[in-house]
């Protein structure tokens, strides 16, 4: 299996003809934190493919540079790969102690009440058997 995360501008018609997509996000600042709880949906992705082949797909991003442009994770980094005809499929990744890790849970890994997310990239991914490409669309 090959896994290629290619940059582009996530349009509505460019995402519409894919069945797969990623954002790709990093924490650009931080938030005071407030005295009221937030309610954060906890729920986690519902089974599909993503999460058939979530393994490989997590120790190949962690072995190898799967980016088609130049991009060092840093801490807290979040990689969101989404079923775009399945809402409630999908794989969301974060960067922590120098590994990506499934964050099952949303918001069970990282600050979501106070940490600052800013999207970097994003783009389409086209995955197969043989071959999983994460492409960006201009």
């Amino acid at each position: 299996m090959k896994i290629l995360l290619e940059e582009k501008i996530l349009e509505k018609q460019a995402r519409n003809k894919s069945k797969f997509y990623w954002i790709l996000e990093t924490i650009t600042g931080k938030t005071e934190t407030s005295d009221a709880a937030e309610d954060f949906d906890l729920i986690g992705s519902e089974t599909g493919y993503l999460q058939t082949i979530k393994e490989e797909i997590i120790e190949m991003i962690n072995s190898e540079n799967i980016f088609s442009f130049d991009y060092e994770p840093k801490e807290g980094d979040y990689l969101s790969i989404k079923n775009n005809l399945r809402k409630n499929e999908y794989l969301n990744l974060i960067f922590l102690s120098n590994t990506w890790v499934e964050e099952i849970y949303m918001c069970s890994l990282r600050e979501c009440d106070t940490d600052i997310y800013t999207t970097i990239k994003t783009g389409v991914a086209f995955i197969s058997e043989n071959e999983i490409a994460f492409k960006n669309i201009k």
